[in-house]
């Protein structure tokens, strides 16, 4: 083999690569996408239709398949969907570029062609195909797109509702506290105004549902002294060393019970002694120790107060309302503040853990696109219109850029139709008649005509309420470009010594 051709076959061997990572993904694509069964050696399961999760178990040794991987956790950690049909662009355009190896393009000319597509077909999304808005009516067709062909389509209305409301109570994806509890069904779940702390009472104590509260950044226990110092006590001297260190403890448990007279609930990060825990429960004081910081930090934005850096810095308590429940074996503590309005948890039900985890999976989603339209105020028409209009924009303006470029730009443009083409396909219906009713659809300027999957041919994609953020449709775009492209400047692959 000559040098040349073994360069050529690292880029075959690439391309193969990450066309196999997308055949596993593809059938997932659309409202009709399959289910993926996962097994690993231990027997351990995961069924689920969600891209990301599926690319993220899967044991990928081929460094090009590691590429195509690593894309789709950008995508997600970027814009929380659009991992399938980033990954299946991508392979689309690393397929185009074979054909475009056989015309005699070289891969440096393909790269540049498809970098000036990427550019210009994302600034035609912005400008010509993105719309403005964001009430709430928008948000609950972009939630209701995003849950369709997963798990939480048996709910459909509920949870796209459930998804608006907490994405607007926190602000944003980010904030949206989850707690997924087994039992009931979906159609249980809701948005509980207030913050759920997955800890009981360190002590059994009885507290009144209405009740002070206490939050302390520290805990309540003996500091141990990281001085290496030598002291000889007869055994008197050390019981009364002992007992100083033990009443400065309970001179911070008095002042607790000073600031709670009525009793209440102390929150801390850290430990807390337990002859401590005892002598705050005889003054009806109960202890939760060990509360994460993202916890205290809800707690504090709930209730109002700021977070104590220790028992001496407290200024004030906060009124709440604490709700003990039991689920599968374990306590949670549901509380509910005077600035609940401003936090928010979303309680999920299901039936079995495996629907749980793949019911969280589905509304992780579906925040994250609700919380993309609601700070972009910007969204684009569902089922691949978006990617058909700028495929047309590209055919139209490739014969200006001249060279063999346009030629790169045109097998790009093809492959941006391959998102209506599958989602069609995934539904039985005949892809290649869907792309070119959607191309005369386009033609005669009207855009919001996508693949009907309950009939075949095209439906409207206005009155199913099918809506996608700008932001997500621009970063799968940049995103499969960009991968395509560090795939095809890869000439050569070359063993490298261990790291030591």
């Amino acid at each position: 083999m000559s040098e040349g051709e073994g360069k050529s076959m690292a880029q075959v061997h690439n391309i193969r690569a990450a066309k196999k990572i997308v055949e596993t993904v593809k059938s997932t694509l659309g409202p009709m996408g399959m289910d993926k069964m996962m097994v690993d050696g231990g027997g351990n399961v995961i069924v689920t239709n969600d891209g990301a999760t599926i690319l993220r178990e899967l044991d990928v040794a081929h460094p090009g398949g590691k590429m195509m991987v690593e894309v789709a956790k950008t995508q997600e950690s970027l814009c929380y969907d659009g991992t399938t049909s980033t990954v299946v662009l991508a392979g689309q355009l690393l397929a185009n570029s074979e054909m475009l190896f056989e015309k005699g393009l070289h891969p440096n000319v393909i790269c540049r062609g498809y970098h000036e597509a990427a550019q210009m077909a994302t600034n035609y999304l912005k400008d010509n195909i993105s719309q403005d808005g964001s009430d709430k009516e928008l948000l609950v067709k972009v939630a209701r797109t995003a849950i369709t062909g997963k798990t939480l389509e048996n709910a459909l209305d509920k949870v796209a509702a459930l998804c608006v409301d907490a994405v607007k109570k926190a602000g944003d994806a980010e904030s949206v506290r989850v707690l997924p509890l087994p039992g009931d069904s979906l159609e249980d779940s809701y948005l509980f105004n207030g913050v759920v702390v997955n800890k009981d009472y360190y002590i059994e104590c009885t507290v009144a549902n209405q009740t002070k509260v206490l939050l302390v950044n520290t805990g309540l226990t003996q500091e141990k002294s990281d001085d290496n110092v030598q002291v000889q006590l007869d055994a008197e001297s050390y019981q009364t060393f002992k007992a100083s260190s033990k009443d400065d403890i309970l001179s911070h448990a008095k002042l607790i019970v000073s600031l709670l007279p009525d009793g209440g609930v102390l929150f801390c990060r850290d430990s807390v002694d337990d002859h401590v825990c005892a002598y705050l429960k005889k003054h009806n004081v109960a202890v939760v120790r060990r509360v994460q910081q993202s916890t205290l930090k809800a707690l504090s934005k709930s209730l109002g107060i700021e977070i104590a850096q220790t028992v001496l810095d407290i200024e004030v308590s906060a009124d709440a309302v604490i709700r003990r429940q039991r689920h599968h074996d374990v306590w949670y503590l549901f509380v509910e503040g005077d600035c609940a309005d401003d936090m928010g948890t979303l309680i999920l039900r299901g039936a079995t853990t495996h629907t749980l985890e793949e019911v969280e999976r589905g509304f992780d989603d579906a925040l994250g696109v609700v919380s993309l339209v609601m700070n972009n105020d910007s969204y684009v028409y569902g089922g691949g219109t978006a990617y058909v209009e700028m495929a047309a924009h590209l055919r139209q303006h490739a014969a200006t850029i001249g060279g063999r470029a346009q030629m790169a730009i045109e097998a790009f443009s093809d492959a941006l139709e391959t998102i209506p083409a599958t989602i069609a396909e995934n539904a039985g219906y005949d892809p290649l008649d869907t792309v070119l009713a959607m191309r005369h659809e386009v033609l005669n300027d009207i855009t919001w005509m996508g693949p009907d999957v309950e009939e075949g041919g095209l439906t409207d994609m206005r009155t199913l309420g099918v809506y996608e953020p700008t932001a997500l449709v621009r970063q799968a775009v940049l995103s499969a470009g960009e991968v395509a492209i560090a795939l095809l400047r890869i000439d050569d692959i070359i063993g490298r010594r261990p790291v030591e």
